[in-house]
């Protein structure tokens, strides 16, 4: 609008002053004139718009720097390929080569208030060129295996100091939780510790309540968690025919499983060395399955719970640094005499029950355990190398069903061997290349579904008896 306003008073100008000039010479005497104002003009124009983009830029970077004031952003991404070969019982093998991935996090803070604060991780996992969008197993494990192109809530807690300045200052954390990549799995990421629980006994993401109790003012460098969580899974037998009342009787989909836990942390601050000990029994009470019978609701197959320890010793003041952990966990499964359909495709019963086959009133409790060492040894700022080993007995179980680890090694019913090379591309960024050999002694590791069954050659392909996986992975941290 601006600038035909000026062109046309430019214009009049033109004709006034051509009407008006008596010569040749006083023309172009006035058109130069009226050139060197129309410059002018064209100037000041220029210098207004200038401003005026230099606002819009300053308002900008107003508004963004609001927003991150109020949610700072972070970034995780891993670029992986994995060569998997697998052998079975009978000695036949298959292989699959060049299996790329990308899982992206976008990590989210913020601070609400000095006694409450926001931290959330929306993530997405996929394998490269895959699209479409699969069944997950659980909700709460979306983003922690390769799916679609969609981006979920992995995190989204609220931390809130219940009574700020006490001498036991109290923390109620609300949401899905931050209960995977707990520790030891930090150290062979190279990062710092990412999730709150031991990752040999769970790792996933979870939703619930976890009350926090920091007791360094009265035992040093020790903190005491008690959690409570509850699925809320509801069973497709809820679109049937049949269903007509989902919360109102006995046969309702919403028959949860209540998970309860106690964690305690302890931290010498008086070792020359970063260090933690964590104590802990997680339980699960009434744990589910589909019927047996296809259009029937979840049956109660029993209760499932673990116990265990760990300690890490990590910066170890050894030549270039060195980092130390072990683990150690125990499942007891106490099964009812409910079996449900066996999904897992281990075994040969088409049902199954909480580690037990299609035998109706076998409650006995079923007992298993697991180790899992490591080191990891800093040769110097650009490169480390590491290995890690661990071992589960027949009827170990353990909650890492959303393990981002493609074979969820730590499942294991048998001994599995990991060693691997890192390579710092700098402060945010490093590479690492890894190799796993998991050799299996019993069939059905990383499901509570069907009785574990010692591997035999007569299983033939019905059992993989090994895998390997050669592997590389790309990991950005900002």
């Amino acid at each position: 609008m601006t600038n035909k306003v000026i062109l046309s008073a430019i214009a009049a100008a033109t004709l006034v002053t051509s009407l008006n000039a008596n010569t040749v010479e006083d023309k172009i005497i006035a058109l130069e004139k009226l050139i060197k104002a129309q410059q002018t003009q064209i100037n000041e124009l220029k210098s207004t718009v200038e401003d005026v983009e230099e606002i819009d830029e300053r308002l900008e970077e107003i508004e963004t720097r609001s927003f991150t004031d109020k949610i700072q952003m972070g970034l995780g991404m891993r670029v992986e390929m994995n060569n998997y070969n697998n052998t079975y019982a009978d000695g036949t093998d298959f292989k699959a080569n060049d299996i790329w991935r990308t899982k992206l996090n976008i990590n989210m803070k913020a601070k609400i208030a000095d006694n409450l604060k926001f931290t959330g991780r929306l993530s997405m996992y996929k394998n490269w060129g895959d699209s479409t969008t699969r069944m997950v197993q659980n909700d709460s494990m979306q983003g922690r295996k390769p799916d679609s192109s969609a981006v979920y809530a992995e995190r989204a807690y609220i931390d809130w100091i219940i009574n700020p300045g006490s001498t036991v200052p109290v923390i109620m954390t609300l949401g899905r939780q931050p209960s995977s990549d707990g520790p030891s799995y930090q150290i062979k990421e190279d990062t710092t510790r990412k999730g709150t629980y031991d990752a040999l006994a769970f790792d996933g993401a979870a939703d619930g309540i976890v009350l926090t109790a920091n007791l360094d003012k009265v035992l040093s460098g020790t903190s005491a968690r008690i959690a409570y969580g509850t699925p809320n899974v509801q069973d497709n037998a809820a679109n049937t025919p049949n269903q007509t009342n989902y919360a109102g009787n006995d046969n309702s989909s919403f028959d949860n499983t209540k998970v309860t836990g106690i964690f305690v942390d302890q931290t010498f601050k008086s070792l020359p060395f970063n260090n933690l000990v964590q104590v802990y029994h997680v339980s699960a009470k009434d744990l589910n399955a589909d019927g047996a019978t296809l259009g029937l609701n979840d049956v109660n197959i029993g209760d499932l719970s673990i116990s265990g320890f760990m300690l890490e010793a990590t910066k170890i003041k050894l030549g270039g640094g060195l980092d130390l952990f072990a683990h150690y966990a125990r499942s007891n499964a106490k099964p009812t005499s409910n079996t449900g359909m066996n999904m897992s495709g281990f075994g040969g019963s088409p049902t199954a029950g909480l580690l037990t086959n299609n035998s109706v009133g076998d409650t006995e409790s079923k007992s298993g355990d697991a180790v899992w060492i490591g080191a990891r040894y800093t040769i110097n700022s650009d490169w480390k190398v590491g290995a890690e080993y661990n071992k589960g007995s027949k009827n170990w179980f353990s909650f890492t069903s959303g393990s981002n680890d493609p074979l969820n090694k730590l499942a294991t019913r048998g001994t599995a061997i990991e060693a691997y090379i890192t390579k710092t591309v700098n402060r945010n960024a490093n590479i690492r290349f890894g190799y796993v050999d998991i050799n299996y002694d019993y069939t059905g590791s990383g499901s509570h579904l069907g009785a574990p069954m010692k591997i035999t050659n007569a299983m033939g392909k019905g059992a993989i008896k090994e895998t390997k996986n050669a592997y590389m992975t790309f990991n950005v941290l900002f």
